[in-house]
């Protein structure tokens, strides 16, 4: 395996699984009512061990609270699409709706087979102040076939913000690819050392949640990471917006 591919893959993965906690009492909790922070808690919980069943049952029902308003004030620069087999990414850079969010970050997308034909879809957004070095993220496609996948790459990243920031829902469910329903196993190389969710308010309307934690990777040093994501309340619940669960750097 080229060494480019595999260490796309690699990021994708790593950026998925680093918040994979083993559950931990939390040490802030600041502006999060019981219920919402009970709420937050149970999905990174959840998420800590994919269990994805649970998961789905703290979405959202309707496509709308499901996805919420788009992040970006305007159409991004997108730019850099790049390749490697089945997953695919772009780095997008512009003005945010939430003015907390950095101005730049990738989007992760995933090659699904429909029937005949194939078609990329957009899985996660993931934001970055710095990118960290060892991140690794290439810089191109690996192969002739990989860059070969560059425009529809680019293109289907383009097709799910416009679908979003004109709120067309039922465009925005079939551009996405909803690992939500993907089955995973459980991680046993990851645990927890140390937590804090802290609630925020958010121009995006619902309430962001910020998380920071430490984490200790099959013994070895311990590595910091946060990042956010947004609850929404839905029928007098609070529920989880899953696309835009990010990891920031």
């Amino acid at each position: 395996m080229a060494v480019v591919r595999s260490r796309l893959s690699a990021i994708f993965v790593g950026l998925v699984t680093a918040c994979a906690f083993a559950p931990l009492p939390a040490a802030q909790t600041a502006g999060l009512t019981p219920d919402a922070e009970r709420v937050a808690r149970g999905f990174v919980t959840a998420f800590s061990v994919n269990d994805r069943a649970t998961i789905q049952s703290m979405l959202p029902k309707s496509p709308q609270n499901l996805y919420g308003p788009c992040p970006f004030a305007k159409m991004p620069q997108i730019s850099k699409p790049r390749a490697d087999g089945r997953v695919a990414a772009v780095d997008f850079s512009g003005v945010m709706a939430d003015l907390d969010l950095p101005r730049q970050g990738i989007i992760v997308l995933r090659l699904v087979e429909e029937g005949a034909s194939k078609t990329w879809k957009v899985r996660q957004l993931y934001w970055f102040t710095d990118l960290p070095a060892e991140a690794q993220i290439p810089d191109k496609s690996a192969t002739a076939a990989d860059r070969r996948q560059e425009p529809a790459v680019r293109k289907a990243a383009i097709e799910f913000i416009g679908a979003w920031s004109r709120k067309k829902w039922d465009v925005v469910e079939k551009l996405t690819f909803q690992w939500w329903r993907i089955h995973r196993r459980p991680p046993k190389w990851v645990k927890l050392t140390r937590v804090d969710v802290v609630g925020k308010p958010t121009t995006l309307d619902g309430l962001r949640v910020d998380f920071d934690a430490t984490l200790r990777f099959a013994g070895l040093l311990p590595k910091s990471v946060h990042g956010n994501f947004w609850l929404v309340k839905e029928e007098g619940a609070w529920r989880v917006r899953p696309i835009t669960f990010s990891l920031l750097f």
